[in-house]
């Protein structure tokens, strides 16, 4: 199982993602490869905005099964960085209505 955990609050936005989902073999899993997807891309759009002075990347740890990040936004870059954060928590959401054994929000 794959547990989801997001919030925002104040000017900063967190995630955390751990667990295999456990859905195929490992290698064949595409519930995981969803989830690893969704997860790198946010990552890698992080990191290209933080790049560009529009956030702050407080903190990002990766390993295998986990990714937790908290990110600090400024008012000029807001709604980007909420609309990125945004859609990736919701092809997150679209994992968890189909696959709803294998991943989970808390």
């Amino acid at each position: 199982m794959t547990t989801v955990y997001h919030r925002e609050y104040y000017d900063r936005l967190f995630l955390t993602i751990e667990g295999h989902s456990n859905f195929g073999k490992y290698g064949e899993d595409i519930v995981c490869a969803g989830i690893s997807t969704l997860a790198y891309t946010l990552l890698n759009c992080m990191l290209d905005e933080e790049s560009a002075g529009n956030i702050k990347l407080i903190r990002k740890i990766v390993r295998d099964g986990y990714i937790c990040l908290e990110i600090e936004y400024f008012d000029f870059s807001k709604a980007r960085i909420k609309g990125v954060f945004d859609a990736c928590i919701t092809g997150l959401l679209m994992l968890e209505e189909g696959y709803p054994q294998y991943v989970r929000f808390k």
